[in-house]
């Protein structure tokens, strides 16, 4: 397999590995995006991808304490010529005392417009967690996910939408990457990607329901009832948008969530690539009122094709 399709592959799926996201889980992106002109003669071939990937996912637990929680990742994909594409993902949380890990299955379909200048890519997959709640993240078992891309010299501007079957959420990330391309950069046929990636998040908030009930029952309670509302016998969603009131803020709402920033550095050499990659998140005024603060992580990535 050329090297070619590898760059390709790498250069459009930044966000494909990992990102930190202000859900303080790890989010796998469904998509393969596309890279201008290295998409000449992608359609000619099907190939395989096995990618290898570890983080610290450092972030903000529900109690306020800043923590690693580490996970390995294993990802297997498989593109057809035609535009059809299936992946398997495996992300293994390594830092608990009770084995957790989510399962994700993907179909999709990507086609490209106007000379591979417009990329549009949809895609089905379904979810499963198993383990302890706190690493469990959105609860949802199937989502939608169409993404779509503008690629200028080597500039790609993107929007991606993700629409949760199983519940009232859904997010949307617009984005832009500098794609830097060193070819032979140290041997003959070998080459450096580096494609800082910055992204801003909106969505729903229904998940912060699920997600952040005990902080909800045991830190925004109290914090209402010192400050003289009653809180007998009301429901988490009352407590929400109380809290989120008094502190001039909205619920129940598609708003600003937050900014993410991503610098990957990919080096290959014929099928194989390694990657490495600084991540940080701003979460929006809304989020940081739930105790989610700023936040960095990092990963490394082995890739194979064939």
């Amino acid at each position: 397999m050329p090297n070619i399709f590898l760059k390709w592959f790498l250069t459009g799926s930044v966000l494909l590995f990992l990102n930190i996201s202000v859900f303080s889980q790890t989010e796998i992106s469904d998509s393969i995006q596309v890279a201008d002109a290295l998409l000449d003669s992608i359609y000619k071939f099907n190939f395989f991808m096995i990618d290898l990937s570890y983080t610290n996912n450092k972030s903000t637990s529900k109690e306020q304490t800043s923590e690693d929680i580490p996970a390995f990742i294993s990802d297997f994909s498989f593109l057809h010529k035609t535009g059809v594409y299936a992946d398997f993902n495996y992300t293994n949380y390594i830092k608990t005392d009770t084995s957790s890990y989510d399962l994700d299955f993907s179909l999709g379909y990507q086609k490209d417009f106007f000379n591979d200048a417009l990329d549009i890519d949809l895609s089905y997959t379904y979810h499963k967690f198993n383990g302890i709640d706190d690493y469990k993240g959105i609860d949802y078992n199937q989502k939608i996910n169409l993404n779509t891309g503008f690629t200028y010299k080597m500039m790609y501007i993107y929007a991606n939408e993700d629409f949760y079957l199983d519940n009232k959420n859904h997010f949307t990330e617009y984005g832009v990457s500098n794609v830097l391309d060193f070819d032979d950069f140290l041997i003959k046929d070998d080459f450096l990607l580096i494609q800082p990636t910055v992204s801003f998040t909106y969505g729903t908030d229904y998940w912060l329901y699920d997600i952040y009930e005990s902080y909800i029952n045991n830190i925004l309670l109290p914090i209402l009832k010192y400050r003289g509302y009653q809180t007998d016998n009301i429901s988490v969603e009352d407590v929400v948008e109380k809290y989120l009131d008094n502190n001039g803020l909205s619920t129940s709402t598609y708003s600003y969530q937050g900014i993410d920033f991503v610098v990957p550095v990919t080096y290959g050499i014929g099928s194989i690539s390694f990657s490495a990659a600084w991540m940080y998140s701003i979460p929006s005024d809304k989020l940081k009122a739930f105790g989610i603060k700023e936040q960095s992580g990092y990963y490394v990535s082995l890739s194979f094709i064939f």
